[in-house]
């Protein structure tokens, strides 16, 4: 499982000119699903985004507390390209990203995970298997990768 996850001042996710999803102060992620992937995966990364200290605690701006006591929002949007190799030739490979019904499964139960640790109003997503739009502000800039194979 893979994570790339911004800090953020606010993002949003629109289909087809709709706005589904939208948060203030908090993360954006974007969530790839291996084939390797199992729900210990997704408690691990769970937990990490939960608890990763990114925030400021009013003194100094960065590195301080989680999202749980910063009182933040998390907007995840799943990202299958992220399991893309480039290795060889110039097309994507994508045949590590998992079957759309299994990432499916699992990427509702990262968000279920989510929910439960920082709050159901808290944790928004955007719409499984959808062409979206994603805008956002990125925040430090704070980017960071998390991946349960590294």
């Amino acid at each position: 499982m893979r994570i790339v996850l911004q800090k953020v001042s606010q993002a949003a996710v629109t289909v087809e000119s709709r706005v589904v999803s939208n948060i203030k102060d908090g993360y954006f992620l974007l969530v790839g699903i291996s084939t390797e992937d199992t729900l210990q995966d997704a408690e691990k990364l769970s937990n990490k985004v939960l608890n990763i200290r990114v925030f400021g605690d009013g003194k100094d701006p960065l590195w301080k507390t989680n999202i749980k006591d910063a009182g933040g929002e998390i907007l995840s949007v799943s990202q299958f390209t992220l399991m893309a190799r480039t290795k060889k030739g110039t097309k994507p490979d994508l045949h590590m990203a998992q079957k759309g019904h299994l990432a499916k499964e699992l990427y509702d139960q990262f968000i279920q995970l989510l929910r439960n640790g920082l709050g159901q109003d808290r944790v928004k997503d955007g719409e499984f298997g959808a062409m979206m739009s994603c805008s956002l502000s990125n925040e430090g800039p704070v980017t960071i990768l998390l991946d349960t194979r590294e």
